[in-house]
């Protein structure tokens, strides 16, 4: 008899899960989903409200007054570092029981705090040494190019992003399926060399639109596990990916700021200092989201030489003609038309719809390369500064 009310109580037990088990995983299910949305979304408010001398614009309509309280919660998160810290350790174990990984939730469960070149030092030019590097904590990757895996890194409490090159990446892989077993080493050689190239452009490109360069650390050409003994380590700034399918839902103020962006930091790799410099390979996947700001995080495939020439039909970009000479075998000024081109096909194309003149104007302009970056900037702060008006007689 005892046996049979113990079988019993198991039963009522199980059977009181099963039925509170339903209830509860869509319960926290919509926790975990909401909390994301929330993070997911923040990047947009800063983006919204980021800008030199920018003062935030009482609106009178009811559904922005709303978005403005909602933008201000989600703000003030920021500054509740140890509720929030809480927060994300019982949410890990929600997205556990509902089967939803972290890395579906992405970043934002992330209790680090991004790192600056201040957070080092007061001296701008101070990087992370080997010995620095060595104590970063690795978490998930967080990228993943053709010569190099981006991955989360935690240096006493910092959030940073490592880049290193591993056996996975395409060029490691192919180049061993070429050669033979003995000479595999070999194949680490190129990824290396361009992430060394990537470290170099770093120390000498210092805009407010390309991440910073936190420190670097170079031993050899070896591989490991742990960055102590990694041979090329490179740590820069932490940055959430830039997706065009969100920024071309942001309104039509947001999407200027980062078309904005975009035109500065076009111009600047005109005029850099180390010459004209071409984006060989201009792609979406190339820019992060940091502190409000989209900034360049991928530099490898940068070069400042101008495309050789015969004459002037050499210099076209997809077959049309630019207005680009050939002038002593060199088509000087190619490369600021090819990277306007990039950029207008893959960003600015998607930011810049408006049904105003001037927009229309911008974009004619941009479609036939006829407009510099420098004049694409100016014009994009004057529509941005005659939104900022409107706003106000409103």
């Amino acid at each position: 008899q005892a046996r049979k009310a113990t079988m019993v109580r198991h039963r009522n037990l199980h059977f009181t899960h099963q039925r509170k088990l339903p209830f509860l995983i869509p319960v926290l299910l919509a926790y975990v989903l909401i909390f994301a949305f929330l993070d997911l979304t923040y990047s947009g408010y800063r983006l919204h409200h980021a800008s030199d001398g920018d003062t935030h614009q009482t609106t009178t309509t009811e559904g922005v007054n709303m978005t403005k309280l909602l933008w201000e919660g989600v703000s003030r998160l920021e500054q509740l570092d140890q509720q929030r810290a809480n927060m994300c350790e019982e949410l890990k174990n929600i997205a556990r029981l509902a089967n939803v990984s972290e890395e579906e939730i992405g970043p934002w469960l992330s209790q680090l705090r991004p790192m600056r070149i201040a957070d080092v030092s007061d001296n701008l030019t101070a990087v992370l040494t080997c010995q620095d590097i060595a104590e970063i904590r690795v978490g998930h990757q967080m990228g993943r190019g053709v010569t190099k895996v981006v991955e989360l890194g935690n240096y006493k409490g910092h959030g940073v992003a490592v880049k290193r090159v591993l056996p996975t990446v395409k060029d490691v892989r192919e180049c061993k399926r070429r050669i033979e077993r003995n000479g595999e080493n070999t194949c680490f050689i190129f990824p290396n060399y361009k992430l060394l190239k990537e470290i170099l452009l770093l120390q000498q490109l210092r805009h407010p639109n390309i991440v910073q360069l936190l420190g670097y650390c170079v031993q050899s050409e070896d591989i490991s596990e742990s960055l102590a003994d990694h041979g090329v380590v490179s740590v820069t700034e932490m940055g959430a990916k830039f997706h065009i399918g969100r920024a071309r839902k942001m309104d039509w103020k947001m999407r200027l700021k980062v078309a904005i962006d975009i035109a500065s930091l076009l111009n600047y790799l005109e005029h850099s200092p180390m010459g004209s410099l071409l984006m060989a390979d201009f792609k979406v996947e190339q820019f992060v989201w940091v502190g409000g700001k989209v900034k360049l995080t991928d530099l490898d495939d940068i070069s400042n030489v101008e495309r050789k020439c015969t004459d002037d039909s050499d210099c076209r970009v997809d077959q049309r003609d630019v207005g680009v000479s050939c002038v002593n075998s060199l088509c000087h000024g190619l490369n600021a038309k090819h990277n306007m081109n990039g950029a207008f096909k893959t960003i600015l194309r998607h930011l810049l719809v408006h049904g105003g003149t001037e927009e229309s104007s911008v974009r004619d302009e941009l479609r036939t390369l006829s407009i510099s970056a420098s004049t694409l900037h100016t014009r994009l702060l004057q529509l941005l500064k005659k939104e900022r008006e409107s706003s106000t007689d409103t």
